[in-house]
Formats: C-alpha cells, structure tokens, sequence
C-alpha cells in the first residue's frame, strides 16, 4: 500500500516565521556624528586661512613699522548632492497580513531611509569630484578621501600591512600643520589589523576574568583617538580625523514625502540635499595602499 505523504498533500500550512531579518551593516558614523549646518545654495562655499609659520622675530627700539602684505582668506566650495529613494505599495498589499510586520508601507518607508542613510555615507567618505551638474547631469560631492591631500603616507609599496612606525609619522606630520585628530576612520580588515600591533592597549577586566583585545580608544604620543569602524571604508585605506573641521551643510534635510495619487497603490519618496564641507584638510590624513586582506 502506498504511503500518503507530504509530496502529495496540497493542504498542508506553510512553515512562515513570523520575524524578519533584514541584512546588511547599516551604521553611519560619518552622517550620523558629524555636525548639520545650512546649506542656501546648491554650491557651499566656505572662507579657509591659515596662520603664517613661525619665524625669528626681534625689533631695535625705537623700530619704524613696515607694513607687510597681508594675505585674504581662500574659499572652500562643495556642491550638493540629490539622495533619493522611492517606492509604491498596493492598496491590496497594504491590506494583506505580512509577516514580521505590520504594515508593508510603513516598513518600506523605514528601509528606504536606512538605505539612503548609507548612501549618504558612501559619499560623504567616498564621493570623487565635486560636480556642478547640468541639465540630465546629477550633481555630485565630494567626500573626505578625495579632501584629504595634504597629509597622505603611500608607505614602501602597495598591499603592505600598516605598522605603527607609518601611522604616528602621519599623526606627527598631521601636527606639524597644526592638526589634532581624534578619530581614526578604518575597514573591518583594517581595523584588525591595526589590533595587532596595538599590543598595549590590551589587557585584562574584570579583575582577570575577561581578556579584550577591542580597540576603541588608541592613545598616541598626540593625544586620545577614537577608533570608529565604517564599512564604507575602502579595504585598502585608513584615515585620521580632526572631527571639528568637518561638517555636514543640508540645503534639504532628508525627509519622506507622499506621490501624488495615480494608481491603485500609496507611493513615497526619501529625498534629501545635502554636502560635505572640509574646514581645515590639512589637520586630517590617510594612508593608501595597503593590503585589503
């Protein structure tokens, strides 16, 4: 007598968890930390000076002034750049029971803000060329890795792994222009591998019960860093940040705004309009080329 079993059952209810996992590292520190200014224009521009070096300075009495040139300030500039993301959902959808949610909408709207946010990230660190834009032509920021150029350590060759002798050369030349980051911007990878040679920052807590090998604060010989983690990061690069010369100006602060109604269904769209002003690039550095794996 032949079996009956599940292969040939038609009514059998189906096995739907009712909790969902959405993937993906959705951490912005860039976005999230840094400050939010007005932007009143898509071109952002800035006034940038610099003090003059220190030169030996001694008057005779009674010493007749001479009136040396005096130098203007510079302007930075950065042009905004359009995020978007939309979607729709049917009415028939809206109605149904999903699971691990209540409303299809509101959850949609949610995922589309998350992923704008790390859009954003991506260029604030990444973003390659300031862009004006032009009719059909987005326009386009540009990000702290293509700012940073004053203060650059390319190191003996590419693929290399960074040791400590390299990075306090750069914190060294960061203060020799007057720089005092506090935060170190890095990969995952990049982040183990400056754990290795950041040995004595390692020890035991909880009275010897627990060993951390976690790097969250470095101390160097220029002060206390912060040791920040972005997955927008490339592999193969590691940055030092003076926080406080970066800063983020909205000329559209990212909201969510309903379409209009022309079909069946609720659409939205997360838009946002925003650039990255760099205050002082020289007080920042980044080390290239290193091994990505």
């Amino acid at each position: 007598m032949a079996n009956y079993t599940s292969y040939d059952s038609a009514t059998n209810h189906e096995d739907l968890t009712d909790v969902l996992v959405t993937m993906g590292q959705m951490k912005n520190p860039m976005y999230s930390n840094l400050p939010k200014v007005k932007a009143k224009n898509t071109l952002h521009e800035w006034p940038i000076d610099s003090y003059a070096d220190a030169a030996a300075n001694a008057q005779t009495e009674g010493f007749t002034f001479s009136f040396a040139s005096l130098t203007a300030p510079t302007r930075g500039q950065n042009y905004t750049q359009i995020f978007a993301k939309d979607g729709k959902v049917s009415k028939t959808q809206r109605a149904i029971d999903p699971a691990g949610y209540k409303d299809e909408y509101a959850y949609q709207v949610e995922k589309a803000l998350k992923e704008l946010g790390r859009d954003i990230e991506y260029a604030l660190i990444n973003g390659s060329a300031a862009g004006s834009g032009a009719t059909g032509t987005a326009r386009t920021l540009k990000g702290i890795l293509e700012w940073i150029t004053s203060n650059v350590s390319t190191g003996t060759g590419t693929g290399r792994d960074i040791t400590e002798a390299e990075f306090n050369t750069l914190l060294a030349d960061v203060y020799d222009d007057g720089g005092d980051p506090d935060t170190i911007l890095l990969a995952p990878r990049q982040r183990n591998k400056m754990g290795d040679f950041f040995d004595s920052s390692r020890q035991f807590v909880d009275s010897v019960k627990t060993f951390t090998s976690a790097i969250a604060v470095y101390e160097s010989n220029f002060g206390m860093m912060q040791v920040v983690t972005d997955i927008q990061m490339p592999n193969d690069e590691i940055v030092v940040l003076e926080s406080s010369t970066w800063k983020i100006p909205q000329l559209r602060p990212v909201k969510k705004e309903e379409t209009a109604k022309v079909s069946d269904g609720d659409g939205f769209v997360v838009v946002g309009e925003l650039t990255l002003a760099s205050y002082a690039e020289a007080h920042n550095g980044k080390i290239t080329g290193l091994a990505s794996s």
